[in-house]
């Protein structure tokens, strides 16, 4: 290929989107893909989502471009972008031949041989990269955004659709490195987990380790690694890359910090980082309230929210606001508290379901649910806790705050930004009078 597979699978997908209400334009393409040999319903079972882009092998991925630039006349899927003339003769050869087939999609259970144990949740061996690639467009390996770098979000009509967060150069320059035969031989960690069936079977004799059926598995290091060889892959089909793999068998949360720890090259953002490694008693709390309540998709990992996704504050916030009001003790109090708080921002967005649920951007200039304002909730969280005051009671207390009023929206648009520690701190001490003054009845 001249330019990158996941470019065109995009692009491809997103022309495809766009196309498949029209049934003059789905016949059009049925028909070209029949002439190229493809069986009926091909097509179909792609624009459906039955069958993954990702998975088809180079030849059909070809001709199903050819198939829709042809009627669409889409430039951003123009073949000859993306394919040379020999390829696109070759892929219609092979197509019309029946040569293609589903057989190199592999299937659990797999079986690794020469695998050493290293703990009971930790073992090593040797895999050739392109096998990687075959269980990734298999998909067998997922990308796991709650032990990953997260998501980001694009637009797309009237909804928002979630992308892996990828260093595109860095995955082109691995590649390049690998095509070249000048990439040493790296590390790679996949994690088999299942709470339904027993994740992994060892056998000390023979040294096998065996992924067993109905088990998930996603990537916890070396995700750019496994992009760049599916881009080698993608342009040799012969591509060959030794490297070293790391299975383990981690829970969520083990995984999560694993990831924490070990990620070195594509360098994570402190407060991701933060986050996974949950290493104070507050980023416990916000990480166990983010796993039990609605809320947690609310939340950015990031420094700032997405707000194309409806995104309302961040994981730092959170975990700031949490410290400095409840301040959790230990792991207990951490848990908690946690509990509370679903039981708290249940009844919040009860109450508020356009400003912090269905229609969030349409709020945003009230300051009700800016990202500093949840500094404010936390603190009327731990009011309401200590004088066991009922939730039911919720909405007149909020109903009493201004939200508007002049030097609260200074503070929240402070120049030196969200993350400053001096601007959390001056939100904070504003909200602990306002929460007074709200008990004696002052607005």
């Amino acid at each position: 290929m001249k330019r990158d597979r996941t470019e065109l699978e995009e692009n491809l997908l997103n022309v495809i989107n766009e196309t498949k209400n029209s049934k003059k334009t789905v016949l059009e393409i049925n028909k070209n893909m029949i002439k190229y040999g493809v069986p009926i319903g091909t097509y179909e079972s792609i624009y459906r989502g039955d069958t993954s882009i990702s998975v088809i092998d180079l030849p059909l991925l070809c001709v199903l471009t050819e198939s829709v630039y042809k009627v669409t006349g889409d430039n951003r899927i123009n073949t000859t972008d993306y394919f040379s003339e020999k390829e696109i003769a070759n892929s219609e050869k092979v197509v019309a031949s029946h040569e293609y087939s589903e057989d190199d999609i592999i299937e659990l259970p797999i079986v690794f041989e020469n695998v050493l144990m290293l703990e009971l949740d930790n073992y090593v061996t040797k895999v050739d990269l392109s096998y990687l690639v075959d269980m990734s467009t298999s998909q067998l390996i997922y990308y796991d955004p709650e032990t990953q770098r997260g998501l980001q979000y694009r637009k797309k009509g009237e909804g928002v659709i979630e992308i892996p967060i990828v260093n595109k150069k860095s995955v082109q320059n691995i590649s390049e490195h690998m095509d070249n035969k000048d990439y040493f031989a790296d590390m790679i960690t996949l994690n088999a987990f299942s709470t339904e069936v027993e994740p992994i079977t060892y056998n000390e004799k023979t040294k096998t380790l065996t992924i067993n059926k109905g088990v998930t598995i996603s990537i916890l290091d070396g995700f750019h690694r496994l992009q760049a060889g599916v881009r080698s892959k993608s342009i040799n089909p012969e591509f060959s890359q030794p490297m070293i793999l790391s299975i383990r068998s981690y829970d969520e949360d083990t995984a999560k910090k694993y990831f924490g720890q070990i990620n070195t090259i594509n360098v994570l953002k402190k407060e991701r980082k933060e986050e996974l490694k949950s290493e104070k008693n507050s980023d416990v709390t916000v990480r166990n309230f983010m796993r039990k309540s609605k809320f947690k998709n609310k939340i950015a990992s990031a420094s700032a929210i997405s707000e194309i996704a409806g995104q309302l504050t961040t994981f730092s916030i959170m975990s700031y606001a949490v410290e400095k009001t409840f301040n959790p003790i230990n792991l207990m109090e951490a848990t908690e508290i946690a509990d509370y708080m679903v039981d708290f921002f249940n009844y919040l967005t009860g109450y508020y379901v356009e400003e912090f649920d269905k229609n969030p951007n349409k709020y945003r200039d009230t300051y009700i649910n800016h990202q500093l304002s949840f500094i404010g909730f936390i603190i009327i969280a731990k009011y309401f806790r200590d004088n066991n005051i009922p939730l039911r009671e919720l909405k007149s207390f909020v109903d009493k705050i201004n939200f508007q009023e002049e030097v609260l929206v200074d503070l929240l648009t402070d120049k030196r930004g969200i993350n400053s520690s001096r601007v959390r701190m001056n939100v904070l001490q504003y909200f602990e009078k306002v929460v007074g003054g709200v008990e004696l009845g002052v607005k």
